[in-house]
């Protein structure tokens, strides 16, 4: 875990992680994860600012960094449903459910055994809206895959 005095100048790894440095990225939502985690934040608005960093970090197209992003929205909807928005929650976990089915698709177990987990506790819409959601944007790992190519 980072801690945030150990990151040293903050406006230097947000410069960094702003043109694009993946590691300056994780940092900025391991740091998010540790605020709310300890309290040191609403967790609403926690999950906000670190889903704006597990976004982009996720946009590199590498799974770990897909999983977090997945694991980040997990946390959001449960801390909407905590404070009584069932259906807000939903929404938002339908996005993470359509991260893990990508990602179980691409042979990841840990991935496939949440989503099992998931499709059992969750509403039976949440499966054909994630499916929906999943059909309806670009894949960004097959753009990045015909790149590397």
């Amino acid at each position: 875990m980072i801690a945030q005095r150990e990151m040293g100048n903050p406006a230097e790894h947000l410069r960094s992680a702003a043109m694009g440095d993946l590691p300056a990225q994780r940092a900025f939502v391991q740091i998010g994860l540790q605020m709310i985690g300890s309290g040191g934040v609403d967790p609403i608005w926690g999950y906000n600012g670190v889903l704006i960093w597990a976004r982009i970090a996720a946009a590199h197209g590498y799974p770990e960094d897909r999983q977090v992003l997945a694991g980040c929205l997990c946390g959001l909807a449960r801390t909407i449903s905590e404070n009584g928005s069932e259906e807000a929650a939903t929404e938002v976990m339908v996005e993470a459910v359509a991260i893990a089915d990508e990602l179980a698709d691409e042979g990841c177990e840990l991935s496939a055994k949440v989503l099992n987990q998931l499709v059992e506790i969750l509403p039976p819409r949440v499966a054909s809206e994630a499916k929906a959601f999943r059909d309806s944007r670009p894949r960004v790992r097959d753009e990045q895959n015909e790149e590397r190519q």
